[in-house]
């Protein structure tokens, strides 16, 4: 499918279906992911909504083997070190379930490690002059990178949903941070946020419930 015919597909596909048919993929098909395909998601994330339109974000596509292996290792890695702590003990079955849970990525054809850059409005400068600490800050702000970041991680993979592929918002990983981000040759004051595999789900996704929506609106 040409990159046109993409666009076409993400602006006839009805918006109801495209949201309530994502849903979360943990097990991928070694097909390749086309680079049209990821251009098109990513054209569509950069559409969301962000604080001060500062559009602070990068994706970074990772096809190569290697690289996901290097990356997964990392993830091992700290995870490794968690397990060492004092903490951790008698904690050896939740570890491995986490281990798997924070790892799977690998096995995708492609990997977006997705990365926020710095954003600072004038509230936040000003809170920040006024001598603020950094808790009371986020209390007032509530941190619109991660928030803008959020917005087009959802709309990157309900686009890639629409494409036929299956992706899962990740943020396990980010414990491998700067292991990460020194592979992926990310620098300060840019960071890792979230990670997204991608590829064709090995099996039809099942979208998960939601709680009804009594629990979670009420008008006032």
């Amino acid at each position: 499918m040409s990159g046109h015919g993409n666009r076409s597909r993400l602006e006839t596909t009805g918006f109801a279906d495209a949201v309530n048919g994502r849903a979360s993929v943990r097990r991928y098909a070694p097909d390749p992911v086309r680079r049209e395909d990821v251009e098109a998601m990513v054209g569509v994330a950069v559409r969301a909504a962000n604080a001060g339109n500062a559009q602070a974000w990068r994706f970074i596509a990772v096809e190569d083997e290697a690289v996901r292996a290097a990356m997964r290792q990392a993830v091992d890695e700290a995870i490794d070190e968690m397990a060492a702590w004092p903490e951790a003990e008698s904690l050896e079955r939740e570890l491995r379930a986490y281990r798997t849970y924070a790892t799977f990525f690998e096995q995708a054809p492609v990997v977006l490690a997705v990365v926020v850059g710095p954003y600072q409005s004038l509230a936040d400068d000003l809170h920040q002059r006024h001598g603020l600490s950094r808790e009371e800050r986020d209390r007032l702000r509530q941190r619109p990178d991660l928030q803008s970041l959020g917005a087009a991680i959802q709309l990157l993979c309900t686009a890639a949903h629409v494409l036929g592929y299956g992706t899962c918002w990740m943020t396990a990983p980010v414990l491998a941070a700067p292991a990460i981000e020194a592979l992926l040759g990310v620098e300060p004051p840019h960071q890792l946020a979230a990670v997204v595999p991608v590829g064709r789900p090995l099996t039809a996704p099942r979208p998960s419930s939601r709680r009804p929506l009594p629990d979670v609106l009420e008008f006032r």
